[in-house]
C-alpha cells in the first residue's frame, strides 16, 4: 500500500526508491508491478507506449535484474 500512497500523496519520483527499497527488503516482490500499473494510469507522462508505461516496464527491469542476481548475490534474509 505504501507503494502506491506515498507516490501518489508525494509524487511519482518516490516510487523509485521505494521499489529500489522493497527488492532489497523482500528480495523478489511481485507486488511492485500491481503498483507500478496502477500509478501509471494515476501519472500521465506522454503517449508513447514507453511513456505510458515507465514506471511498469521500470519494475520489470527491476524483478529481473532481482531475479538474475539472485543466484549471484548472497541476499541476508531480512524479512
Amino acid at each position: 500500500m505504501a507503494l502506491i500512497i506515498i507516490p501518489v500523496v508525494f509524487g511519482w519520483w518516490f516510487f523509485i526508491p521505494l521499489t529500489l527499497l522493497a527488492v532489497y527488503l523482500i528480495k523478489l516482490p511481485y507486488e511492485i508491478i500491481a503498483a507500478a500499473l496502477i500509478l501509471d494510469s494515476v501519472y500521465y507522462f506522454g503517449n508513447s507506449f514507453v511513456n505510458k508505461h515507465l514506471l511498469t516496464i521500470f519494475s520489470f527491469l527491476l524483478i529481473i535484474v532481482a531475479v538474475f542476481l539472485n543466484s549471484k548475490v548472497h541476499w541476508r534474509k531480512i524479512i
